[in-house]
């Protein structure tokens, strides 16, 4: 099956860690590509790293357990070799001989230390394709400087976009962190793009990714506010400047709720005859959108007054059935358990770990009609890989590698 895959047939290979250069490795890797990661042991137990065990792992020591490595590194292959040792840079630059795309998400200076410029790697090989993802990118005042997702949300303006009016701003929510949105599908279009340029021109490519500026792109009206009326966004919550009632209301029910949105006056009219309240339809405080903006308070109690005593399904099915935008607030129970679409689209896929047992993995969300489903082989065991790679990809004898073991480069 991996061979019928659209991306069989390359060879990527990973230095990263937490998720925005390994989502766009996984990719490739769920996709047929030879996905092999670099490992130490040594660094990753002196270092936090989403292979890290986490809350609730059977075994607190092992460094198989780490959910979020797991969740990101679905197909991929572990080889352990010490970077800091001269013999462990030599095996990885035979790797980056035989290999189509070298990708990394570190501070710029790691991997010029190790002598992975793109500079020195096209000497290696010519065509290489090599993505860097630095924090801030490769130049600027802050180019040596570091950020997790939490800080690139705050430097990038989402933070100070995001809460409630009069109230201090606050982080979005944990998945509109940029290294699971829009950082790593940057990269992977990036190097779709690149990939695409060698097939028809035979020349690699530097691909230089600042996940600061790949977030900022993310603050979709933000900057053009700013550009054509020189006024900073500020927060509003869940209201809007161009729709009411627009806002997550409270259902029937424990934690329940529905979001609704309504754009014209024309759907705020039927929305009255939807809840049997048609003489809202005429009150000339919401017959249009100016004057439902300006009584949006009134205007939410009247929603919440009509959806609290309803089941969120209920207001949901009602709403669309009447032509309306509504959505019934989903927790993850929910998704796992309870939504009928993903479950009839086959968008979890099951996935059997030798060491946390058969777990439900997110799908792709799209489909390539006349190709087999994505691959669902379980992230790789510590240096799982390491015989096969060294073995099979560079020809090495069972004997070399016990030399490298004595010799503490495989480690």
């Amino acid at each position: 099956m991996e061979e019928q895959l659209p991306l069989a047939g390359l060879r990527v290979l990973e230095f990263g860690y937490f998720v925005a250069g390994p989502l766009a490795g996984k990719l490739f890797s769920d996709y047929g590509a030879e996905v092999i990661l670099i490992e130490s042991e040594a660094h990753l137990r002196t270092h936090a790293s989403s292979r890290q065990p986490g809350h609730g792992s059977v075994d607190p020591t092992s460094l198989n357990q780490g959910n979020m490595f797991n969740r990101y590194g679905t197909n991929k292959l572990s080889v352990m070799l010490d970077l800091e040792n001269p013999q462990g840079i030599e095996i990885a630059k035979r790797l980056i001989a035989v290999s189509d795309v070298v990708m990394d998400n570190f501070a710029p200076h790691v991997m010029e230390k190790w002598g992975f410029s793109y500079d020195e790697l096209v000497k290696v090989k010519p065509d290489i394709i090599v993505l860097n993802m630095p924090t801030m990118g490769k130049g600027g005042v802050y180019r040596h400087h570091r950020a997790t997702s939490w800080n690139l949300l705050a430097i990038s303006g989402f933070n100070y976009m995001s809460g409630t009016a009069g109230n201090d701003p606050i982080c979005p929510c944990v998945f509109s962190y940029p290294d699971v949105s829009c950082n790593p599908f940057h990269a992977m279009i990036a190097l779709l793009s690149a990939l695409y340029e060698r097939e028809q021109t035979g020349r690699g490519q530097h691909i230089e990714l600042s996940q600061f500026e790949s977030t900022v792109c993310f603050t979709e009206t933000g900057i053009f506010d700013y550009l054509a009326n020189g006024r900073c966004q500020e927060r509003i919550g869940n209201r809007s400047a161009s729709a009411a009632p627009h806002g997550v209301y409270p259902c029937q029910g424990e934690d329940a709720w529905c979001a609704i949105t309504l754009f014209t006056d024309e759907e705020w009219r039927i929305f009255c005859k939807a809840i049997e309240r048609p003489d809202l339809g005429d009150d000339e405080r919401f017959a249009t959108l100016p004057g439902r903006l300006e009584n949006v308070e009134a205007l939410d109690r009247i929603v919440e007054e009509w959806t609290s005593s309803r089941k969120p399904d209920e207001v949901m099915e009602l709403l669309q059935t009447a032509g309306l935008a509504a959505g019934k607030v989903q927790n993850v129970a929910d998704l796992l358990e309870r939504d009928p679409q993903l479950r009839q689209r086959g968008y979890w896929i099951e996935i059997d770990h030798p060491e946390t047992g058969k777990s439900q993995g997110e799908g792709w969300g799209f489909i390539l009609r006349g190709a087999p489903q994505p691959l669902s082989r379980h992230a790789p065991l510590l240096g799982e890989h390491t015989d096969y790679v060294l073995q099979k990809v560079l020809g090495m004898t069972e004997e070399d590698i016990t030399q490298l073991i004595i010799d503490g480069v495989i480690g």
